[in-house]
């Protein structure tokens, strides 16, 4: 850990000068996708201007724009009403056994269209399948059977 904690010093000593309410650290942000549908993601942010936001995401993974940080980018946007191109992501890619690495993301009304997109569209397939078909988990307790906790012999310290 220390030598991670040295790496993202290193690599983006703001972290540790901004103070809130500048920066804060898993902050959530939820937007409303569709009418049946919101999201809500927990981010760190910088709020540097008054109209732009910086995401920070530190973390052992690869550097390169995936998925979830879409969905986090679309999120925050929409839910501070921010146009796309006021926001960006930078990724602190760390690894157990090779340098980290910063990787400065920006957004834009073509990527945020995108985003939302494939966000509408990955729920609503999930959205076709029948409640019954989905997996569920095992009840906690398959049937409740009598307990006697006074047959239970005490046991001498």
């Amino acid at each position: 850990m220390d030598k991670w904690i040295m790496e993202v010093s290193l690599l983006f000593p703001e972290l540790f000068e901004w103070e809130p309410p500048t920066f804060l650290v898993d902050t959530q942000f939820s937007a409303k996708l569709n009418k049946d549908v919101c999201v809500q993601i927990n981010a760190n942010a910088a709020f540097l201007e008054r109209q732009s936001v910086h995401l920070i995401e530190w973390a052992i993974r690869h550097p390169a724009l995936n998925w979830s940080d879409r969905v986090k980018l679309w999120t925050a946007a929409e839910s501070l009403s921010l146009s796309p191109e006021n926001i960006k992501l930078t990724v602190l890619a760390l690894h157990p056994a090779h340098p980290g690495t910063r990787h400065e993301i920006s957004w834009d009304s073509r990527q945020h269209a995108q985003a939302k997109d494939w966000l509408a569209s990955a729920l609503a397939g999930q959205a076709r399948w029948p409640v019954a078909a989905r997996r569920t988990s095992p009840p906690a307790c398959a049937s409740l059977t009598p307990f006697d906790i006074e047959g239970i012999p005490e046991v001498e310290i």
